[in-house]
């Protein structure tokens, strides 16, 4: 089983002893825009790490150029966290004081007191923050961090691929992601040809593998499940069609860290002793773990944005294909509020049909808007859902009120006979007939 189906099984201890001593270390361009996300000591430590193995080490070209693009960018992010929290106590400070001048009457609390306190201490913030921006390393101006990685990968980076062969990654990709192949189906919502960066990487990763000739552990902070496999929310690994396509397609075996796992057994599993430093690890896995949450948090809104994006789309179809004239509205005084919408379509429909059947047109109103309007129309554009509750029964009802009128109407002045008839056809379109005028009636009524 194992032989055949590999990338469902975790290696053994040995096998990743084996592995960790013989593979090729390949960097992922997130591992090194993260360094400028973690203290220095914690940066250097990594850094250290990675000299240790700086004979193994590799950054496929596509990694290489995302951490040029997104260098300045990930830089700028850091120095604006400063005034995000500069901010953020003086609206609660605003907020606080607001609340407070609302109790200085209260018999127990002394609203000049805690608001001293709480300038004091607001003040004791804003001035640390200003010394820690200023102690901030302006790496816009002399990036250390870029010298050093610089340095580290002279020779370690993979060449571009050609336009031709980009356009052939991209077009295998529509292919792929469509079938959910990983990796990097999740970023098919991408604009461009960005959304294939994972893809590119990938194969730039399984062509070094073959020209090299080893196994290859890939350190990665990217934690979409095209890349991870996971179960009831702990990752259990690769994904195992990642580790089946490089043993197929470069003969070698293949395996994933994040970078706090990374360092942890770094330490554990190299033959040359690499002492590393708990509390760098622990600040690493802080930092993603609170990554995670976030991406958690935002992923749940995307969702719950979606899914109310879908019924307002839904409520959108809908209440477009109902129209009240201008003249009805007007004389309605607005649009009646006996309209609402409700949480499922056919609430809606019965909601719609007991709005509009309650509608009932005076002897004021009508001759407020010059005969009875077209006061409801179906748009001829209508979703199969607005079609359906046009053809509900009852959807659209003329009053026995308004029938009386029409013929008290032509008994008080025959002569308007023919403009009555004109109104009448045109009150509502050709899916709807008003209640026909009895003929016999009117000339009863004569």
């Amino acid at each position: 089983m194992k032989k055949i189906f590999p990338g469902y099984y975790c290696p053994t201890e040995e096998e990743f002893s084996n592995l960790w001593n013989s593979c090729l270390f390949v960097l992922d361009a997130n591992v090194l825009l993260n360094l400028y996300r973690y203290s220095q000591e914690t940066s250097d430590e990594l850094i250290q790490i990675l000299k240790q193995i700086s004979d193994r080490l590799w950054v496929p070209h596509q990694a290489a150029l995302e951490y040029q693009k997104n260098r300045l960018q990930t830089i700028a992010k850091q120095l604006e966290v400063y005034d995000e929290i500069q901010k953020l106590v003086e609206d609660n400070k605003k907020k606080l004081k607001n609340k407070l001048d609302s109790l200085s009457k209260h018999p127990h609390i002394k609203a000049d007191n805690l608001m001293k306190i709480m300038q004091k201490a607001c003040t004791a913030i804003d001035k640390n923050l200003k010394k820690l921006k200023q102690g901030h390393p302006d790496l816009l101006k002399q990036d250390n961090l870029r010298d050093a990685l610089d340095t580290l990968l002279e020779d370690k980076l993979g060449l571009p691929y050609s336009q031709e062969k980009l356009d052939e990654v991209y077009n295998l990709g529509k292919k792929r992601y469509k079938q959910e192949i990983p990796p990097g189906y999740e970023d098919k919502n991408k604009e461009g040809t960005e959304k294939y960066g994972d893809l590119v990487l990938w194969f730039q990763i399984i062509d070094k593998a073959k020209e090299a000739d080893k196994p290859v552990i890939l350190v990665t902070d990217d934690r979409k499940e095209d890349w991870w496999r996971r179960f009831k929310g702990k990752t259990i690994g690769p994904r195992p069609e990642l580790v089946d396509e490089m043993l197929s397609e470069a003969g070698v075996s293949f395996y994933l860290y994040q970078t706090d796992p990374f360092m942890g057994n770094a330490q554990k599993f190299l033959e040359k002793q690499v002492k590393v430093n708990k509390k760098a690890i622990d600040e690493v896995r802080e930092i993603r773990e609170r990554d995670e949450e976030v991406e958690r948090v935002m992923k749940k809104a995307a969702v719950t944005t979606f899914e109310l994006s879908d019924k307002l789309r839904a409520v959108s179809d809908i209440t477009s294909s109902i129209k009240l004239s201008d003249a009805l509205i007007k004389a309605m005084g607005g649009i009646p509020a006996s309209i609402k919408i409700s949480e499922d379509t056919s609430a809606l429909a019965r909601a719609i049909s007991n709005a509009t059947s309650s509608i009932k047109l005076s002897d004021a109103l009508i001759k407020a808007m010059g005969g009875i309007p077209a006061s409801i129309k179906i748009s001829e554009d209508t979703s199969a859902l607005a079609r359906a509750i046009s053809n509900a029964t009852s959807s659209i009802k003329l009053s026995d009120d308004l029938t009386k009128t029409i013929q008290a109407i032509k008994s008080w002045n025959p002569t308007l006979r023919k403009d009555i008839e004109k109104a009448k056809d045109s009150t509502l379109s050709t899916d709807f007939e008003p209640k026909e005028i009895d003929e016999k009636d009117c000339q009863k009524e004569k």
